[in-house]
């Protein structure tokens, strides 16, 4: 053992010393994307269905989306219903109890699920491709005759009631919600949770009746993705859905969002809190304006990467917290950018000065060409990630018909990252880095802060169930 040993240190002794690289290798070249054909098609009920063949894997991939069901819709007479009917949904139909409903996905290798969010609720659902006909009636099933048992509502009822009683304890959950509210006011956006008797008061024919009203043809989109035939999975498709009846589209409700003439501090009291949760931020722009891609670009630079000017500045430098970041944030209607931060009591002033002086330079200053072409690789890299698998290209198809997207946005967004330049940056950051009307909103023990905050502006004081208590 020992001349083992001896050997294998004098065979590493006389091997040439290495030099150890000090640059990460450069990217290689980018991969063409080779994007299935897209076709899409229609139902005579006004189902909008998109189809494109992805034979890598014998499995089909769909995502079927309301956007007439979102987060907010019917808020005024039932908050919270579309997230209770989106949790339910899929336990129980007319003609399928909850087990049944297990069983038939267990026999096709498939999933479903359903989720809502602020522009949609959608549907998802996976099978082994040879199963699709049977995956579209369940869909179907689920979409049309959700049945919405009794002990299934009551769970997700007293669910939901837990998850809003420990949010409510949660500086995470506050400053999320009181930053919706301060940013977007009376837009529907602004609907963060229900309270809970609202959630207590719903029942299995206001859930029915949601679904009849918001859950149909003309207002929803179909995205398929898989090992599928075009022809032979639209007739599939058609058999399923063609009977679904269609409704009325409600109006738009998209009310102007609070123009602030100045910096405003939305303060939840926590007293006894160790740590300050910051939120900084501001209403940008929709998904579909011009400004998206270099917005979001701005975005990574900042604070939404691991390698941002925010993380450098805070964690890195000053050591104020661990976990710094920012997000721009682009829906149907509007959009927000956000920066935060969770740091302990004594430096929450310096933190919001060192955010506020960050989104000053972006603002000011071009961001150098190192930043902007480590920025665009990480878009670039992680976006041909997600196309990879059927369910990342279902779902990227899915929001260009969920945002009104142009139809090459896919095509177009590596070009489109490539193609920016130092200015184009600099002019977006001026253009949505208001720090000057930004909405600052802050969860913490006032009386331990208050010295450190007061400079920034006006000060509006919450308790953690949304009331004001000083103004």
């Amino acid at each position: 053992m020992k001349l083992f040993v001896a050997v294998i240190v004098l065979t590493i002794s006389t091997l040439p010393v290495i030099a150890q690289q000090k640059t990460p290798p450069a990217p290689g070249p980018a991969r063409p994307l080779n994007l299935p054909k897209i076709t899409e098609k229609k139902l005579s009920n006004g189902l909008t269905v998109v189809l494109a063949p992805l034979p890598n894997v014998p499995k089909v991939s769909a995502i079927l989306t309301f956007r007439a069901a979102t987060n907010a819709t019917d808020r005024e007479a039932h908050p919270g219903i579309a997230q209770i009917a989106a949790g339910v949904a899929n336990e129980g139909t007319d003609a399928r109890t909850s087990k049944q409903i297990k069983e038939d996905l267990r026999s096709i290798g498939g999933s479903l699920s359903l989720g809502s969010d602020a522009d949609q609720t959608t549907l998802t659902a996976t099978a082994l491709s040879e199963f699709s006909t049977r995956m579209f009636d369940l869909m179907s099933d689920v979409a049309q005759h959700p049945s919405f048992p009794e002990s299934e509502l009551k769970l997700a009822q007293e669910n939901t009631i837990q998850q809003i009683r420990a949010g409510r304890a949660n500086p995470g959950f506050l400053v999320n919600e009181r930053f919706q509210k301060a940013v977007f006011g009376n837009h529907p956006y602004s609907f963060v949770v229900p309270d809970e008797k609202s959630i207590g008061a719903l029942t299995r024919a206001d859930l029915k009746s949601f679904v009849t009203k918001y859950y149909i043809p003309n207002a929803s989109h179909l995205i398929v993705v898989g090992d599928i035939d075009v022809d032979k999975t639209f007739a599939e498709i058609e058999k399923a859905f063609g009977s679904w009846k269609s409704g009325t589209i409600p109006p738009d409700d998209n009310p102007p969002t609070p123009v602030r003439e100045k910096r405003q501090i939305y303060f939840v009291n926590r007293p006894g809190s160790i740590q300050s949760a910051i939120y900084v931020g501001n209403v940008t722009i929709p998904r579909k304006h011009a400004d998206y891609f270099a917005i979001r670009t701005a975005d990574t630079i900042y604070g939404s990467s691991f390698y941002s000017r925010l993380t450098r500045n805070i964690r890195e430098s000053k050591g104020y917290t661990y976990s710094p970041f920012s997000s721009s944030n682009t829906q149907a209607k509007t959009g927000y950018i956000v920066a935060g931060a969770f740091v302990r009591n004594e430096v929450t002033g310096p933190t919001l000065l060192e955010i506020f002086y960050e989104l000053d330079r972006m603002r000011v200053l071009p961001v150098t060409d190192e930043e902007l072409n480590a920025a665009k690789e990480f878009s670039t890299g992680n976006f041909s990630v997600e196309l990879a698998s059927q369910i990342g290209l279902a779902g990227r198809i899915n929001t260009v018909y969920t945002y009104g997207l142009n139809k090459n946005f896919i095509e177009d967004f590596r070009p489109k990252i490539e193609s920016l330049t130092t200015a184009d940056i600099q002019r977006a950051a001026a253009k949505y880095y208001d720090t000057y009307r930004a909405a600052i909103v802050i969860v913490g023990d006032w009386e331990k802060v208050k010295d450190q905050v007061i400079p920034f502006g006006e000060v509006t004081m919450y308790d953690a169930e949304g009331n004001v208590i000083k103004s």
